[in-house]
């Protein structure tokens, strides 16, 4: 062997009897570790509370658009109190508050002024007439109507005033607020189809037909008419 190469056979030699007695064996490549969670727990899955899965499941039925029309409808059914009345019932129904009596004065009314509550041919009960109708018992007032046609057609002391020219508004049938007795002081009074006013004292005074029926129950003495 050449004297050069000595060292090195005995560097190899030394090598191979280190790899025999220690049984060293390469190292494995590192392998990158998982820092933020446990190997194990990825394999677990996480189950939602029931009673929050509920509230969930409620959530999104009330907001569904069928709950919501369910619940629209509901808002548009009327009450037992705003139900539309049964056919045939009259619904009565003031455009303004009864004037207060003016005692020295005369007093402007109109028929709507003097009608009250009552159902059609129902008997008459002085309690209907509202407190305010029974205060102006006694007052002077203007008022304007028609007269009901008869067969006198001059100096007439007598007559039925009614809110219309239609002979419904007195008699059987008629609403007893449609119609006021006159009773004329002095001299009378000539009948015409055109509208009237008459001025005059109203008090309330019953007035009924041979079988007991109401006919009017608003008398007035009247102390003019034009």
């Amino acid at each position: 062997m050449h004297p050069t190469c000595k060292p090195l056979y005995h560097i190899c030699c030394l090598i191979s009897c280190l790899v025999v007695v220690f049984g060293c064996r390469p190292t494995e490549p590192l392998r990158p570790t998982n820092t933020t969670h446990d190997p194990a727990s990825s394999n677990l899955t996480v189950q939602p509370n029931d009673e929050a899965a509920n509230a969930a499941s409620m959530d999104e039925e009330e907001s569904s658009p069928e709950t919501e029309e369910k619940a629209d409808a509901a808002d548009t059914q009327p009450t037992s109190a705003e139900k539309e009345p049964s056919p045939g019932t009259e619904v009565f129904t003031r455009t303004r508050p009864i004037p207060k009596p003016q005692p020295g004065k005369t007093l402007d009314l109109t028929f709507d002024d003097i009608k009250f509550d009552i159902e059609p041919d129902a008997p008459f009960e002085r309690e209907m007439l509202p407190q305010g109708i029974e205060d102006l018992n006694g007052q002077k007032i203007r008022i304007g109507g028609y007269m009901l046609p008869s067969f006198q057609q001059r100096d007439i002391k007598q007559f039925v005033l009614v809110r219309d020219n239609m002979e419904c508004c007195f008699g059987p049938g008629a609403a007893l607020y449609d119609c006021i007795l006159i009773e004329m002081d002095g001299r009378g009074t000539d009948f015409t189809v055109r509208p009237v006013v008459v001025e005059g004292t109203i008090t309330i005074k019953e007035y009924k037909s041979a079988d007991g029926k109401h006919l009017a129950i608003y008398h007035m003495q009247g102390t003019g008419v034009r």
